[in-house]
């Protein structure tokens, strides 16, 4: 029987434990939550940190049997997989590239240098730097840190803000310290995924992100989920495919996954604005592209990273159905009730998942992880989907006082 090892045990890496039961893997679980969600799916469960890079080697050099192989889901954690793979010996993505890509300056540099098409970026080592770049590039101009992820950190700064604030609040969320600015690109903004398999890179998902909520929650960039198939037509959705694989490789992603962040321009060019070299997490990859297209790149990776072989009929799209992810955003203050969520399961809701409960208190959302729940549609077209996620929001209350 093979051996996986999976950094992390939340939510988002339930479906790796799933996907490798399944095929009669072991898999062993590392996460510094003796609670962690998906511990229960484990064959083995060790208390880990997945940030402790000593603790992690060290429990791969003194396990007692073979591991075949290493991965997450969702964690921006790809330097901590391919350090454990390398020492394991198992394929993976090389840990300079892995750590290149938890690094938003360093990637962009290489992209920049590569050919790549992204948006004007600097370093920002004080607010005089922001006013300098603003200066340079005009505003709006995008600042966050260089090492986090989920829109930690991340703000939208038009002129007249408030830049030394800006500034110290996008430095508490990066692991180093450091701050990049970017300008902002207007244009539709897209989730990428594929995987780099025998040399070929196949681009499995491709979704609208969802920004209708972009001026209520300024300065911050709170994405309020997405959708599949795009509204894009085949030869705009061709030159962000080719621009998303020209970036995988430049960055030097030879094996295994790549999620990018684009977005097409107002001026038709796509732009690169992330990176990640994981799979991606909020529901993407185990979720709605599998409900989408039928392709299943969980239980892909899972046969990659222990070597087992993979046939490339399975990049391949099955069904076209469409998709729609839609987040809660309770009033800020005390949640007292939350009504009317059980009635909105069924027909073409797949899923409904709230982590907040009464007696929690809620602040206005400022990144990814302080949204409190969210619906997934899937039914035949876009719009029904959109519509039946759009509902089902709007008929759940949260009853929240000061």
């Amino acid at each position: 029987m093979k051996i996986l090892l999976i950094l992390g045990a939340g939510k988002e890496q339930a479906a790796a434990f799933e996907a490798a039961r399944a095929r009669n893997i072991r898999t062993i679980a590392l996460d510094m939550n003796p609670e962690a969600p998906a511990r229960a799916l484990a064959d083995e469960f060790h208390p880990v940190s997945t940030r402790d890079r000593d603790a992690i080697l060290k429990f791969a050099r003194e396990y007692p049997s073979r591991i075949d192989g290493v991965m997450t889901i969702a964690s921006d954690i790809p330097h901590m997989v391919s350090a454990a793979a390398e020492v394991l010996g198992a394929r993976h993505i090389p840990v300079a590239v892995a750590e290149l890509c938890v690094h938003k300056l360093r990637m962009k540099e290489v992209l920049r240098d590569a050919g790549v098409n992204v948006p004007a970026f600097a370093r920002i080592a004080r607010a005089a730097d922001l006013k300098a770049f603003a200066a340079q590039v005009g505003y709006p101009i995008v600042v966050k840190p260089v090492d986090s992820s989920g829109a930690r950190g991340v703000q939208r700064l038009s002129a007249g803000m408030d830049l030394e604030a800006a500034f110290a609040y996008a430095g508490r969320y990066s692991f180093g310290g450091g701050v990049i600015a970017e300008k902002f690109i207007s244009g539709l903004q897209i989730s990428t995924e594929g995987l780099m398999h025998d040399g070929v890179f196949h681009c499995t998902g491709f979704a609208d992100r969802n920004y209708a909520r972009l001026d209520d929650a300024r300065p911050f960039m709170v994405e309020d989920g997405g959708d599949i198939p795009t509204v894009l037509n085949a030869a705009d959705k061709a030159l962000v495919e080719a621009e998303f694989e020209k970036a995988t490789r430049a960055l030097g992603i030879d094996w295994g996954p790549s999620k990018g962040d684009m977005i097409l321009g107002g001026d038709g060019r796509p732009y690169v604005i992330e990176i990640a070299a994981r799979l991606s997490g909020g529901n993407f990859c185990y979720d709605k592209v599998p409900w989408s297209t039928g392709v299943d790149i969980v239980d892909i990776l899972v046969d990659m990273a222990v070597g087992n072989p993979v046939d490339a009929a399975r990049f391949m799209p099955t069904r076209a159905m469409a998709t729609s992810q839609r987040y809660f955003f309770p009033a800020p203050g005390v949640i007292r009730d939350i009504r009317g969520l059980d009635a909105v399961a069924g027909g073409a809701i797949r899923k409904v998942d709230v982590w907040a409960k009464a007696g929690d208190a809620v602040a206005a959302a400022e990144n990814h992880p302080s949204r409190v729940g969210y619906v997934i549609s899937c039914a035949p077209t876009r719009a029904q989907a959109v519509a039946a996620a759009e509902d089902a929001v709007r008929r759940v209350r949260f009853v929240t006082e000061d």
